[in-house]
């Protein structure tokens, strides 16, 4: 009976090992695919009700199809120029931030990040333009699994549902529940947003001629990158723009763009439309999005963007559910006590 065991632990393991290797080189398409369809379930459900299941994942994966063969185009296209620009922007933002007097402990982290960084996402940038073949195989993966994600969506839940502990049933549907809320914050709120707010930048760059399509494309992915960091935004990019509108004496330019600024990146968008977004108790910690954004590149690459944050953010939502159920159980025993006491002196 032992023996049996073994081998079949053994024969589990190989095919485990098989599977990861098989599956590694599409971690990044998977994970994307995952966030993606998660985005874009509710969108998907809408469109269910008029369309159908198969109409409305068909729609959306020609959507996602659109988007994946303008983003190769433009991979082929300008890919070095936007690497080029990547590198001067940021490493203008950090010879700014670092010019800035700031607490020892936090310059000399930020002259790490100055070097590793860009060191990182050079890496990042460079594999894609070597590889485009590569990308397209990418890319036709992620919408597979986008399109087959979507049309089964509810099945999965109901797996995922099914597959929880008999065992403190309850306890696991209220941490799935408490989960859903956190990845709403992150993805459908924090993660959209940014990625919508960089869409923005990049049209606004190229409407007002600020600088080339690679140029503008650059100062896009840049804004993304600081609007999921704490305190920074996109509003020092577009107030840029806006100064070498009015510098370079286009000053009517300068104050429309940053009119458009204002209102399609930052601040108005936080004030009116972020609010409505996110559920309430679903507020992403500072501390969580910068060291999840950063530890996820730095440790997973690009697919990290979106690990990081919500592998950190799930870890806080798991030790605030734990904190609550240890004062549930505090408050429970304490009761009990008082009442043990009451009685005892009644009797």
């Amino acid at each position: 009976m032992k023996t049996e065991t073994l081998v079949w632990i053994g024969v589990s393991l190989i095919i485990l090992f098989l599977v990861w290797l098989t599956v590694k080189p599409l971690i990044s398409p998977i994970i994307f695919s995952l966030a993606m369809a998660y985005i874009f379930h509710p969108f998907h459900m809408k469109l269910s009700e008029k369309f159908g299941n198969k109409k409305s994942a068909v729609l959306l994966t020609a959507m996602m199809a659109l988007f994946a063969g303008v983003l190769l185009i433009g991979a082929a296209l300008w890919l070095r120029d936007v690497l080029t620009y990547i590198y001067i922007y940021i490493g203008d933002v950090f010879n700014w931030l670092l010019g800035v007097h700031l607490p020892f402990g936090i310059w000399e982290s930020i002259q790490t990040l100055s070097k590793t960084i860009p060191e990182k996402l050079g890496g990042i940038l460079l594999g894609y333009t070597f590889s485009l073949p590569k990308f397209m195989l990418q890319a036709i993966v992620f919408l597979a699994l986008f399109y087959a994600i979507l049309t089964n969506s509810e099945f999965l839940s109901m797996e995922i549902y099914r597959l929880l502990p008999k065992e403190n049933r309850e306890l696991a549907i209220h941490l799935m529940e408490r989960a859903k809320i956190t990845l709403n914050a992150i993805l459908r709120t924090w993660l959209m947003l940014s990625v919508l707010k960089g869409i923005f930048l990049t049209v606004g760059f190229v409407l007002f001629d600020i600088t080339t399509v690679s140029g503008a494309i650059a100062a896009g992915i840049l804004c993304i990158v600081l609007e999921l960091l704490p305190v920074i935004g996109g509003w020092i990019l577009w107030a840029i723009g806006a100064a070498y509108l009015i510098k370079t004496g286009n000053i009517a330019f300068g104050i429309l763009f940053a009119i458009y600024g204002a209102v399609f990146i930052s601040p108005i968008p936080d004030i009116t439309v972020r609010p409505k977004l996110v559920a309430k108790g679903a507020k992403v910690s500072s501390v969580v999005a910068l060291i999840g954004i950063f530890g996820g590149i730095m440790s997973f690459g690009i697919k990290g963007v979106i690990i990081g944050p919500v592998a950190l953010g799930l870890l806080v939502t798991l030790l605030e559910e734990w904190k609550e159920r240890e004062k549930e159980t505090l408050s429970s025993q304490e009761t009990r006590q008082l009442s043990k006491a009451h009685r005892s002196k009644a009797a």
